[in-house]
């Protein structure tokens, strides 16, 4: 499975799915920020912070996954990609 890979502010996805996970990867700072945020009501889905440098930051949401019915946006990106995996079923 392919993950939509976001890397650019504003960078979108505006299809109703499931995300089973996400990962934040890349040259990164202390204090650097990704948010991946729902483009119609604003809503975080997912706000992260570095603590250190290089980090590499993930969540999974286990088999059910979390309903974004108005697919998301990255509205805050300091450095790297956002790699956000979707359920296909």
């Amino acid at each position: 499975m392919n993950p939509i890979v976001l890397s650019t502010l504003g960078a979108n996805y505006r299809k109703a799915c499931r995300i089973l996970a996400i990962i934040w990867e890349g040259a990164t700072t202390a204090n650097d920020t990704a948010v991946l945020s729902d483009p119609v009501t604003g809503s975080l889905i997912w706000p992260v912070r570095t603590s250190a440098t290089a980090t590499y930051l993930g969540i999974s949401f286990g088999q059910r996954g979390f309903e974004a019915p108005n697919g998301f946006v990255l509205s805050q990106i300091s450095a790297g990609s956002v790699c956000v995996y979707l359920d296909k079923g």
